[in-house]
């Protein structure tokens, strides 16, 4: 049923082939990091998006980059996948593990064109790790965590450095002095516009912004952007502002050539963040998950709450905040579902469990969540766990303990935090109107206009957290690397309130539930640094160090 009613629609569009799917991924973009959340920062096509299509107010990703990909492209929860345990880091032989299919590989199925860009962090050390041996056509990007935006080095333990810039297996040598998020977009449009269109194409963009470049500059960006953000009173908010915005500015462009090319009507748009924001100064980065409790990497809903949208002609009801839980590995089964494959999952032979479920039914009638409960994450090397069920979370352990507070914006003073910090609550000032100026003028909506589509921004309040006043005792009554913490996270989501004492019955089914289902994970693959990596045993360039074939490319 259906596939069969995909099709009409399909037909409808005066299109017979399955939707384009285009997924955005930022990384390390917090809570508080979009426009329709902040009084600071520009993203007027994020925000037109998400106005014409659907807010995920409760979408859920893993606390750091190398489990939310993988869960993201696989649709197995860190737990199962070995992901569990902080990221692949750079030096590290391992990778996201080869008996896993991934989502392109699940598209090629039905004739996709795939192609990524940008970031995987999923492991190169041989070469059958890397993305054009996962699944996709082609990959332009680098393979580590993180990087310099303008000479596209990596630098790994402060004693590892090199070159990571690749198109498929080669070096791109040429590309120094380019903004990485500029090239990004560059390519992305290419590959756009020399698209077949008898086949349905498939573009995931990682984005590198906003995650921190190498420690000797953290925040990066192009200077006329930051020259737009003089409102913003600390230097490294304001060139975090600049380096979300190019990103934004990339997404417009994407969609715009979209339209250009007549794929748009017959495509889905989803955009992400990896993680929570790494705020207040946490890895040298200006990020805000304001009101949200806690960082990146911890399991607070700071760390694993994130902005996200989906946007598509192709859903049935839009304009609109869902507040179903949705959590990062839906997105494989909900893509599926949609373009109606999703019985590919279903006969699957692997042994590993697929955690996702399809939430394309949910999203595209504003209707209940396809589940109501999440793992959020296991980790038996660091000692934290945290799931939720229902309203309820509970919270075990402790991840960079002096990271547990609430953090404001950079550039706002203690008595900013006794009101909201967003502009959907506030009268008509002069960022407001700048806020609204870029709106109107950006790619996105004059690409809407022409299709006849009219984004109502005021529903993007729906979007907005307000907790009140931060109790006295908030910062101490919950211990959760003494004792299990209990939190209502739909009435308290800043989590506030710890009432593991008042409900002793709710700790303990809960605990249960993470017994049990740590019965079922795997090993964290995690493995310590191979000096062998070192890029000045390769020409100064991260290679597949441990390549099978011997080669090094």
């Amino acid at each position: 049923a259906i596939i069969v009613s995909l099709f009409a629609i399909y037909v409808s569009n005066g299109s017979t082939s399955r939707p384009n799917i285009i997924v955005f991924v930022a990384d390390d973009l917090g809570w508080g990091d979009v426009g329709f959340r902040s009084d600071q920062l520009l993203t007027p096509n994020v925000d037109t998006l998400s106005a014409d299509g659907i807010v995920l107010n409760n979408y859920y990703t893993s606390p750091v980059c190398s489990p939310s990909r993988g869960a993201l492209l696989t649709s197995v929860h860190p737990i199962h996948s070995g992901l569990q345990n902080y990221v692949i880091l750079t030096a590290s032989p391992w990778g996201l593990p080869l008996n896993l299919k991934t989502l392109p590989q699940y598209l090629k199925h039905y004739d996709y064109s795939t192609h990524a860009v940008g970031k995987w962090h999923l492991g190169f050390y041989r070469h059958e790790f890397t993305p054009v041996y996962r699944g996709f056509d082609s990959h332009v990007g680098y393979w580590s965590g993180s990087g310099d935006y303008f000479d596209h080095t990596a630098l790994e333990d402060k004693r590892f450095w090199g070159l990571d810039f690749r198109h498929n297996l080669d070096l791109i040598t040429n590309a120094t002095g380019i903004y990485s998020t500029h090239y990004f977009t560059d390519r992305s449009l290419r590959i756009i516009v020399d698209h077949n269109v008898s086949q349905p194409l498939f573009l995931y963009v990682a984005y590198q912004a906003v995650h921190g470049a190498n420690n000797y500059a953290r925040l990066q960006a192009p200077q006329k952007y930051i020259d737009m953000f003089g409102h913003i009173k600390s230097t490294d908010r304001r060139i975090f502002a600049a380096m979300a915005y190019a990103m934004d500015e990339s997404i417009g462009l994407i969609v715009n050539k979209l339209n250009e090319q007549k794929m748009l009507e017959n495509s889905i748009l989803v955009f992400v963040s990896d993680n929570g924001g790494p705020a207040s100064g946490f890895t040298g980065n200006a990020a805000s998950n304001w009101p949200l409790r806690g960082v990146k990497a911890t399991l607070w809903e700071g760390g694993i709450r994130v902005p996200a949208f989906i946007w598509s002609p192709l859903l049935n009801k839009t304009g609109y905040v869902s507040n179903a839980l949705i959590h990062v590995s839906d997105l494989l089964p909900t893509i599926l579902d949609a373009i109606g494959a999703q019985h590919l999952i279903q006969n699957t032979t692997t042994k590993t469990p697929i955690y996702g479920v399809s939430q394309w039914q949910t999203l595209s009638n504003n209707g209940r969540s396809a589940r109501s409960e999440l793992v959020h994450n296991i980790d038996p090397v660091w000692n934290v766990s945290a799931i939720r069920s229902g309203d309820w979370k509970l919270l075990q352990g402790l991840v960079f303990a002096n990271w547990s507070q609430w953090y404001p914006p950079f550039g706002h003073s203690p008595q900013d935090l006794t009101r909201p910090l967003l502009g959907a609550h506030e009268s008509v000032s002069r960022f407001q109107s700048i806020r609204d100026w870029h709106r109107f003028s950006c790619q996105s909506n004059k690409v809407l206009m022409r299709l006849k589509r009219h984004p109502n921004y005021d529903v993007l309040s729906d979007s907005i957290i307000d907790c009140g006043p931060k109790p006295a005792n908030a910062s101490i009554n919950c211990k959760p690397d003494i004792d299990l913490c209990l939190y209502d996270v739909r009435s308290d989501p800043c989590e506030y309130h710890n009432v593991a004492n008042k409900y002793p019955q709710v700790v303990k089914l809960l605990w249960n539930k993470l017994l049990t289902i740590n019965e079922t994970a795997v090993n964290p693959g995690t493995k310590p640094s191979d000096p062998s990596c070192d890029p000045a045993l390769h020409n100064y360039a991260w290679s597949c160090w441990r390549d099978s074939q011997g080669v090094q490319h």
